[in-house]
This record gives C-alpha cells, sequence and structure tokens, in this order.
C-alpha cells in the first residue's frame, strides 16, 4: 500500500544525491511538494497519482532549478579557471612592472616602443578577456576532455615562461650581442646602469626586454584560454538547466 510519507523521505534522498543538501531548501521544496500532493488529490487524483504528478512538477519548477544551478555553478570552480586566472594575472602584472620603462628611457626607437606596447596591449587584453571569451570558445561536453585541455593550456603558459627563461640567457642574450655588444658591457654597465654602452648594446638590451614582453602577453593567451573553455562550459550547463 501506498505510504506518502515514506515516498516523500525517499524523494529527500534522491534530492541529497542530487547536490541539494542544506536542510532548509530540503524542507521548502518538501513543503511545496506536499501542498501540491493536496492540490491533485482535490482535483480526484488517489494519493500515488497525485504524489508522483506532484513530484514531476517540482522537478520543473524554476526553485529546483535554481538550487540545481547554485550546485553546478560550486561544483565549476575548476582547477583550469584557477591555473588561468593565476597566469594571466602574473602575466599581466610583470608587464605593468615594465611599462614604465618604454617611456621613461630615451634611447629606445619608435619602433621600439610600438613593440614593447603592442606585446603589453595584448597581455591586458587577455585578462579583460576571461570576461567574455567563452562566447568564442566551444563549450567541451565532456569533464575529463575539459579539464586536460584546461589544465593543458594554463600550464602551458607557465611552462612557456620558464622555457623562455631557460632560453634568455643561452639562446636570446647570444643572437642579440652578435649584433655589436659585448657580454661583458651588458653584464656591467648595460644591465646594471646603461651609462656607457654602445647604441648596438642598446639595442640589444632593448630587444631582450621587448621579446620578454611577448613572452608574458603568451602566457596570458594560454591562461585566458584555459579559464575560457570552463566557463564556456559551466554557462552552457547552467542555460541547459533553464530550458
Amino acid at each position: 500500500m501506498f505510504n506518502l510519507d515514506q515516498a516523500i523521505t525517499e524523494w529527500r534522498r534522491q534530492m541529497i544525491g542530487g547536490g541539494i543538501k542544506a536542510a532548509s531548501v530540503l524542507d521548502e521544496l518538501e513543503s511545496h511538494l506536499r501542498a501540491d500532493v493536496e492540490r491533485q488529490m482535490r482535483s480526484g487524483m488517489n494519493q500515488e497519482q497525485a504524489f508522483e504528478a506532484a513530484a514531476r512538477q517540482i522537478g520543473k519548477s524554476d526553485l529546483l532549478k535554481a538550487e540545481f544551478a547554485k550546485i553546478a555553478g560550486m561544483k565549476n570552480v575548476r582547477t583550469a579557471q584557477v591555473i588561468g586566472i593565476a597566469c594571466s594575472v602574473f602575466a599581466g602584472l610583470y608587464s605593468l612592472l615594465l611599462v614604465p620603462h618604454l617611456f621613461t628611457i630615451q634611447e629606445l626607437t619608435f619602433g621600439q616602443r610600438i613593440l614593447g606596447l603592442g606585446a603589453v596591449a595584448l597581455t591586458l587584453l587577455s585578462i579583460a578577456s576571461l570576461r567574455f571569451s567563452y562566447r568564442y570558445l566551444p563549450a567541451i561536453r565532456s569533464f575529463r576532455a575539459r579539464k586536460v585541455a584546461g589544465i593543458a593550456c594554463g600550464l602551458a603558459g607557465f611552462a612557456w615562461v620558464l622555457i623562455f627563461a631557460n632560453l634568455l640567457p643561452n639562446v636570446i642574450v647570444p643572437f642579440f650581442l652578435n649584433g655589436g655588444a659585448s657580454a661583458d658591457s651588458i653584464r656591467g654597465s648595460v644591465l646594471i646602469g646603461l651609462q656607457h654602452a654602445s647604441p648596438e648594446g642598446f639595442w640589444a638590451v632593448f630587444m631582450i626586454g621587448i621579446s620578454l614582453l611577448w613572452a608574458l602577453a603568451l602566457a596570458a593567451v594560454l591562461g585566458g584560454i584555459a579559464y575560457g573553455l570552463e566557463e564556456a562550459a559551466r554557462r552552457k550547463y547552467q542555460n541547459e538547466i533553464y530550458v
């Protein structure tokens, strides 16, 4: 024989299994459920039929959808998003520390200033795009594939900075020093004081600094992609809840 209290107890277990664990929320949902059962019974249904109809109806309600949306939001604070934000913010802050030099060093050519400011602009755009980049990125439905792609992009940003740090003394500096400055002049007067460097020495140091800005810009772009992939999936999931 159908027992309404037992049916409601089982229904609450199902809600808990779905992620709604707060007793106050469950009590409110149960109150709506019982009221709907009574209404259905007054329309001529027996108790079992009324319960089934009420459970179906409350499953479509805005209240239940809102609770599941909150749960989805909390679950979707993903590792990839945290890594992406950290990567972008690190690149942005470091770039901003270098921006004043693009205006105060008189020996910089116009072309070098444009190159440096272009890298900084790309970095800041990548940070700003955290608010809207999800619109242009695919919503990967597979959690595992999305997690791998997002974390890979985020870690690639940090890895690129580490790779660049290794390339800087071993590849980039020797390449630009071939333009005419000696290693001793770069390490001494140029990097520390810039008082007695030749024009070629200035050029080498400036190009090394600009290459650093572009390395940070790439790290910020990768961090933005990592964040955007997770955000695109999260928003798509929330939209489906409200359909």
